[in-house]
């Protein structure tokens, strides 16, 4: 999702300055590439990556809606709602996916119903190589790639005209620019920019071909009759371009339009320094850069220090193990393992002597055979999933009577491990910022009767109670499928937000 909203910024931005600065000068050649470079630069820029010495603004907003974290979703609790069983992101890439496969449906059905048009009726091959499909059940010539297809009927009586124009489609590869734009379309349906682009861009296709058409000699107005006899046609297709496309009354306008001056192609530099800025702004910074360095570093070390087995190891031994944990300057952690303390304290001097103050290394005691593996390769699973847990969770969870009477409410994160036979433990609360929306005092002694504040005390002990509340549902889940790393069951950490609220 990441790469597709990037692509959406380009497009968007692209657009708007071709939109300001050149759709109503009549360069229809230079305006086509401008409009063909923003559909281009959309699909690549994304994937270009610079390195700056900070993440930029728009990066960060991009990698906070997208970066995949390890907690689990928030749930919910209200006095009288359950919780949801999907949160907002979840519920956008749901409609996203169904978008691009109702997208991907529609474009299979119009490819098909053109390959039935293009199929059978009588051929010939004009003078420029191109295949004449003459058939009954035309009522609008339209060409795609190489192909033209008229009735007999247009062939007779409007031969040149219609061949001249779809010549000139074909000539400038118009079809190919078509080919282009439905897959910007397919990965960007929820764009407006796009389908803004897409009338743009065919209306552009128009105004050469019917350019082309007056240049060869043809009388301007015999032409325009006949754009209006066929304004009427059958329907267009997703490569074609017809002869009826575009605003009729536009294309008559622009054969008369003065041509701009060619100064003002010059306002097209304005996409040089938004491409520059698209690259900076989506750019990494050295941080993200030193994760996989990091990694590689973390990966050489440890196959220097970690024991074969941990197996063998006496208790005593095991008292001494360390577990080694990498942090970066960006925040993504990186878990280690496990090895002895002597060699854990030299992976640290060595990682840190690497990279400074880029990571921080932290060391930890930890039984060998009982380590917490953060990043599995394979999570584990509540029995039926995540919805299931949720279901669970919202029949059994309850809004503390206390919270309810003074007005509490708030996110309470509690943490839990999943042992290796997949029972829950070490269920802890992490954060608590639940308060309450009247006003709270620090007083001693009895309230006053009919006060409209609650005391310090009272805020504490609903605050204790909505802790208790979310420890309990976590404790009473059974036991889930453990994770799993190199195909062996082992221990992992889940972070679960409960949100209570009172509307």
């Amino acid at each position: 999702m990441e790469y597709i909203l990037k692509s959406a910024v380009v497009l968007a931005s692209l657009y708007t300055l071709f939109y300001f600065f050149l759709k109503k000068e009549t360069f229809h050649r230079f305006n086509r590439v401008c409009l063909i470079f923003t559909l281009m630069a959309s699909l690549v820029l994304p994937m270009v990556h610079i390195t700056v010495s900070q993440p930029t603004a728009v990066n960060q907003a991009v990698m906070a809606s997208t970066t995949y974290v390890t907690a689990l979703p928030t749930i919910v609790v209200t006095p009288k709602t359950k919780a949801p069983l999907l949160t907002w992101n979840d519920v956008l890439a749901y409609i996203y996916w169904i978008g691009l496969c109702i997208m991907l449906l529609y474009l299979a059905l119009q490819i098909v119903q053109t390959y039935l048009l293009i199929k059978g009726g009588l051929r010939h091959t004009d003078e420029f190589g191109n295949t004449v499909i003459l058939k009954d059940d035309v009522k609008s010539p339209f060409s795609i790639f190489h192909y033209i297809v008229m009735s007999v009927e247009d062939y007779e009586k409007h031969r040149r005209n219609i061949l001249t124009h779809e010549q000139e489609h074909i000539r400038m590869c118009h079809s190919y620019d078509l080919l282009l734009l439905e897959i910007v379309k397919v990965l960007q349906w929820f764009n407006p920019f796009v389908w803004f682009l897409e009338n743009d861009l065919k209306a552009l296709h128009e105004y050469q071909a019917d350019e082309a058409v007056i240049n060869q000699g043809i009388d301007a107005k015999q032409y325009q009759q006949l754009l209006v006899v066929k304004a009427v046609g059958n329907r267009l297709q997703p490569f074609a371009n017809n002869l009826r496309r575009g605003s009729l009354k536009k294309r008559i306008i622009m054969m008369y339009q003065k041509k701009s001056n060619r100064w003002m192609m010059l306002k097209a530099l304005f996409i040089i320094p938004m491409t520059c800025f698209a690259i900076y702004a989506f750019a990494n910074s050295e941080a993200n850069e030193q994760v996989p360095k990091v990694k590689k570093t973390v990966a050489a070390q440890q196959e220097k220090t970690t024991p074969d087995t941990l197996q063998n190891k006496t208790t005593s031994d095991a008292q001494q193990m360390k577990t080694v944990t990498v942090v970066t300057k960006c925040n993504k952690e990186i878990l280690t393992g496990t090895t002895s303390k002597e060699k854990a304290e030299q992976m640290k001097k060595d990682i840190e002597a690497k990279f400074g103050d880029n990571v921080t290394v932290s060391l930890t005691d930890v039984d060998p055979n009982d380590s917490i593996v953060n990043r599995p390769s394979k999570l584990a699973q509540y029995p039926g999933g995540y919805e299931a847990a949720y279901q669970f969770m919202s029949q059994i969870l309850k809004y503390p009577q206390i919270a309810l009477e003074h007005g509490i409410q708030g996110r309470v994160s509690v943490q839990f491990v999943v042992n290796k036979d997949g029972s829950v433990c070490d269920v802890t609360v992490v954060s608590n910022n639940a308060n309450s929306n009247v006003e709270v005092r620090d007083v001693e002694g009895e309230k006053e009767e009919g006060a409209e504040y609650i005391t310090l005390s009272e805020l504490n002990s609903a605050r204790k109670a909505l802790e208790e509340e979310a420890i309990r549902v976590v404790k009473a889940m059974p036991k889930w499928e453990p994770a799993e790393q190199d195909g062996k069951k082992v221990r992992s950490r889940f972070m679960l937000p409960m949100s209570f609220r009172l509307n």
